[in-house]
């Protein structure tokens, strides 16, 4: 009876080990949209942005927008949409982005996973791709 308790605790820890080792290969795949409508703007106007994103990854996340100046430099959040349950909904954002100044206004959405509902620690999922608005006098 012992032999075979030590036979099957070892089948079982070989068995938990297999499975554990089979979650690390999985990836999360992730889906992004993005709008920036229109694509030329004069300065000091507002115009619409929306964006939505979904993540297989189980968690919360939100949807935020992001721009920049040029064609180099940093991104910088310009708002994000509420954080949402990734099982039951996808993330989205709806609104608006000013023109600052005068040159080419590069705008995109990003995915972010997010510690808790109420916030916390985020990470970046996805991002969608880069439109450009030219912004003139």
């Amino acid at each position: 009876m012992i032999q075979s308790l030590a036979r099957l605790l070892t089948v079982s820890a070989v068995a938990g080990t297999v499975a554990v080792a089979g979650i690390g290969t999985a990836s999360a795949k992730s889906s992004i949209d993005f709008q920036a409508t229109p694509h030329t703007q004069h300065v000091g106007q507002w115009f619409g942005v929306h964006g939505t994103g979904a993540s297989d990854a189980v968690g919360w996340q939100r949807y935020c927008v992001q721009e920049r100046y040029g064609n180099g430099g940093a991104w910088q959040t310009v708002w994000c949409g509420r954080t949402v349950d990734s099982t039951r909904q996808d993330a989205s954002a709806y609104g608006k982005v000013r023109a600052g100044h005068t040159g080419v206004l590069q705008l995109r959405g990003v995915l972010e996973g997010v510690q808790s509902a109420s916030g916390g620690r985020t990470w970046l999922d996805a991002e969608s791709g880069v439109v450009s608005v030219t912004v003139v006098r």
